[in-house]
């Protein structure tokens, strides 16, 4: 009965804490542990259990403890090792392990969006629609010891996420430790893990005749932009196709060289009514969707990159998805896999906001205020309600799952969480740069000094 009422009381108060705890406990449903020893190859787990250090990592995330040593006096009692044992856990977490992370917990908030019946988003019929773009990782301090007297900037790595934008979750992620390795090097695995009957956007650091031809072969769909180093050889005339929202659309037909079994594409061309933000009066587009799908509609497919653009934008601003603090390339991309753990928890956390309320007051919900209740509660709701109160609660099933994400969702009034408006930002004059600075792999920087250890 005090739990009952516990609950209610603060369905009352933060709804939005109490909603993002069960998405997050729906999502790895106690899933961790396992995770870690179906991907694990050197590392072992030892006296400290992987689930535990996760959720410690998670606590940082969601803003619960500003850096890894508040969530360690935290979390101390149940990570039963000192800290030096944590950091170096943290520190040893294996690529595959951090990829399988955003790949399980988005299979998972795809169940519980169907669960939900919520309708997905349909971007182009007969086709399952994903983004690719890389993220690299901030410069980080320079704390580690072959960083401390360097000038340049040190970079932990670089993250190449797929974006589903059906469901607009993160639903793979390919690590690279190195920050100077090149992010098109991930496209085999990328490729892996496309089908037939599949779309993917991609940006012109993609445009790799290998991958295309590749792609083409498998019954992949690809919507690149064309790089500068790829010329090709244009087939016929172009021809004006008409107006799209950001500029006119021609189309003509690019062979990849003059050989006999060259690729052959469609070219589409918007010239800009404004330049981009590179000065780029034209964009040129590359695909091998049929004749069937309109020129205008594959550019403005290509718009919707901006899709997972806006997601890591919420991964920087409402969550820690990445320390300064963390210069350990391992570390640090863990931290940023939990982060797209928790944007599809918060996926999770409006589908069933759409399940329960009108789609116009949903869609005007602030990322920030939710965000800024879930840090502010959480905390002393977890005092009050702890783990065994959430096992019942939630229970084992999905169906009892979805019940409860509804039954929260209902308690919530959107209406008290809109979107501040504000009008258009004035022109900031930048200072002069006043020294050169060079970006440096801390990676390799690592090995380095491993081998150079006596």
């Amino acid at each position: 009965m005090g739990d009952k009422k516990g609950l209610d009381k603060f369905l009352e108060q933060c709804p939005f804490a109490v909603l993002t705890q069960v998405a997050l406990r729906g999502l790895i449903h106690n899933e961790f542990d396992d995770l870690f020893h179906e991907n694990r190859s050197r590392q072992y787990e030892g006296e400290q259990k992987f689930s535990a250090m996760a959720n410690a990592v998670a606590d940082v995330v969601l803003r619960f403890a500003e850096n890894f040593r508040q969530a360690y006096s935290k979390h101390r009692e149940e990570l039963g090792v000192s800290l030096t044992s944590f950091y170096n856990k943290i520190n040893a977490t294996e690529l595959q392990t951090s990829e399988a992370v955003v790949a399980r917990t988005a299979n998972r908030a795809a169940k519980l969006q169907d669960q939900l019946g919520v309708e997905t988003w349909q971007v182009l019929e007969g086709y399952n629609v994903y983004a690719i773009d890389g993220n690299h990782l901030q410069e980080s301090e320079k704390r580690l010891k072959p960083l401390r007297q360097l000038h340049d900037a040190p970079l932990a790595g670089t993250t190449v996420a797929r974006f589903d934008l059906q469901r607009q979750l993160f639903d793979r992620a390919y690590l690279l430790a190195d920050a100077h390795a090149q992010e098109s090097t991930t496209l085999v695995r990328v490729l892996d893990d496309l089908g037939e009957g599949d779309l993917l956007l991609a940006d012109r650091h993609f445009c790799i005749l290998s991958f295309l031809r590749a792609a083409n072969e498998k019954g992949c769909s690809f919507l690149v932009r064309q790089h500068g180093r790829f010329k090709g050889v244009l087939v016929g005339s172009r021809r004006e196709i008409g107006r799209t929202e950001t500029g006119v659309a021609y189309e003509q037909t690019i062979k990849t060289s003059s050989a006999p079994d060259a690729l052959v594409m469609r070219r589409v061309s918007v010239e800009l009514d404004q330049p981009t933000r590179d000065g780029d009066k034209v964009i040129h587009l590359l695909t091998n969707l049929p004749p069937e799908v309109d020129a205008r509609k594959i550019a403005e497919l290509y718009h919707l990159r901006w899709e997972e653009e806006t997601g890591f934008f919420y991964l920087t601003t409402t969550m820690t998805s990445e320390l300064k603090s963390v210069g350990n390339p391992q570390a640090a991309l863990f931290l940023f896999c939990m982060a797209m753990m928790a944007f599809n928890a918060r996926q999770v956390v409006f589908a069933s906001l759409y399940a329960e309320h009108e789609e116009e007051l949903v869609n005007e919900v602030s990322h920030h205020a939710v965000s800024v209740e879930v840090s502010r509660y959480s905390d002393g709701m977890l005092v009050v309600l702890d783990d065994s109160f959430w096992q019942r609660y939630l229970g084992d099933q999905f169906e009892q799952l979805t019940t409860c994400l509804r039954e929260v969702s209902a308690a919530v009034n959107p209406s008290a969480y809109r979107k501040s408006k504000r009008g258009p930002k004035k022109p900031v004059e930048k200072p002069p740069h006043t020294r050169p600075k060079n970006h440096v792999s801390t990676a390799k920087l690592l090995a380095q000094a491993k081998s150079e250890t006596p």
